[in-house]
């Protein structure tokens, strides 16, 4: 059935046709999650996993190869097709997962199909993204009899395509390249908002989390506007980035106006609330803040001081900022090729040099207890004993790699470095433990911080 008008129905129907066939295997912090039950927080915590690993956190998609393969092999647009696939991979897949779960911990839940439940996410996603146009799509058809024959249903789906390509991808931009619309998390967040008041039956109406949305996009701007006017100069490259920030917003010509006047002016500190108190929406606000930070160019670093009251404003520890810092730093040492806007950028070059400084200095403090960390893991301490003697396989380097993270997570002051990934920790630690672990390093005196800094 599905092969008979697959090519030609529009892109997000065949996405959607495909996603009907091949159930979502479900993101990897979610299956990872070793809890009991769910919880607003929990979602909050997982989600930002999720979108900072694939970039649709920072505005910087991640598009992996398996990505933009099914992305071509559905034919979404050209030029804007894994940005977008990326977005309603990450919007489907967490909206099913959040919905299965608040729904099963209801009273006498039965178990609900996976096609039901994704009808209902599909539906639920119309109603938020088309908000005001009434759409009469029947719930007991079939999803794969819906998606291949019903034309009110790929009307929707059709509006719902215009809406993705204004409000998720960037004008000049390919899918190929580095960014995307900077308020697509924003767009992501508010409908998961919405999707699980739901589930607890409060009867809030789509418009109202698109209202909240508006107003953190307007906070955010004003914020923004803080940040470049933290040294009482505005440049134009901060004038031009300012101002793409704004026509990214979506709000209407008049409030767009607006905002392009009262940033003409110094915004200052006094001037920034945000209406959403969310640790998702608060890190939201900071980690954009802090990338926006090195798009000048400048030499000095000059708005980490700004930055560090805005967290205070928006009740983030000094602990949590540090972390959001170095967060940034991992993405940007993982995925540099996502940033060529920051490529050869004195000021991104300065943010990397030092958070690179602060985990050397931090690996060298803390040598003795990783040492004896890894004189408690039998495999790793093999492995890197090998290591100084003969090269290791890839299976065995990349067994290191897992356990030092595991290591580092085992001690405090490095643990919020310990990030999936571990672009700017194991290198670190790569670098200057192998090459200093004798075999009496696993004895009773353990390398010393001065044999480490030779």
């Amino acid at each position: 059935m599905f092969s008979l008008n697959f090519r030609k129905t529009g892109w997000l129907v065949r996405y959607l046709i495909y996603r009907a066939s091949t159930p979502f295997s479900g993101p990897k912090p979610y299956l990872e999650f070793t809890g009991e039950d769910f919880g607003e927080e929990i979602f909050d915590e997982l989600l930002y996993l999720e979108v900072k690993g694939n970039g649709i956190f920072l505005g910087c998609p991640v598009i992996s190869q398996p990505v933009q393969n099914l992305a071509n092999k559905l034919n979404f647009p050209k030029q804007q097709g894994g940005t977008i696939l990326l977005y309603l991979e990450t919007l489907f897949s967490i909206a099913l997962i959040e919905n299965e779960s608040l729904t099963s911990n209801l009273q006498h839940a039965a178990i609900i199909p996976y096609h039901n439940r994704l009808l209902k996410i599909i539906l639920l996603t119309l109603r938020y993204h088309i908000p005001g146009i009434f759409y009469r799509i029947p719930e007991n058809i079939p999803l794969t009899v819906l998606l291949v024959e019903n034309e009110t249903l790929h009307g929707a789906l059709k509006q719902f395509e215009e809406e993705l390509l204004d409000s998720v991808t960037l004008k000049g931009y390919s899918s190929l390249g580095n960014r995307q619309n900077n308020f697509a998390f924003s767009k992501l967040y508010f409908f998961l908002l919405w999707t699980r008041s739901e589930v607890k039956n409060d009867k809030s109406k789509p418009e109202a989390f698109l209202e909240m949305d508006k107003q953190l996009r307007e906070e955010m701007i004003l914020t923004f506007a803080a940040l470049i006017w933290a040294d009482d100069y505005v440049d134009s490259t901060e004038q031009q980035v300012i101002e793409k920030y704004i026509e990214q917003t979506m709000l209407t010509e008049a409030k767009q106006n607006k905002l392009k006047q009262r940033i003409l002016e110094p915004v200052k500190i006094e001037d920034i609330h945000c209406s959403i108190t969310s640790l998702i929406i608060s890190s939201y606000f900071v980690e954009q803040l802090i990338l926006l930070s090195l798009i000048d160019n400048q030499e000095a670093w000059q708005e980490r001081e700004l930055i560090e009251k805005i967290s205070l404003k928006l009740e983030l520890t000094s602990e949590k900022l540090e972390q959001l810092y170095f967060t940034v730093a991992e993405f940007f040492s993982v995925h540099n090729e996502r940033l060529e806007f920051l490529k050869n950028n004195t000021a991104a070059r300065q943010f990397q040099d030092y958070m690179n400084d602060k985990v050397v200095k931090l690996v060298k403090k803390n040598v003795d207890n990783i040492m004896n960390e890894i004189g408690e893991t039998k495999e790793l301490s093999e492995l890197l004993l090998k290591a100084t003697t003969k090269p290791l396989t890839a299976e065995e380097k990349q067994k290191v790699q897992e356990q030092l993270i595991d290591v580092a997570k085992s001690i405090p002051a490095l643990a919020i470095f310990a990030l999936p990934g571990g672009g700017i920790l194991l290198p670190v630690l790569i670098k200057v433990l192998p090459f200093n672990i004798l075999p009496s390093s696993f004895q009773d005196d353990p390398v010393s911080k001065q044999k480490l800094s030779q």
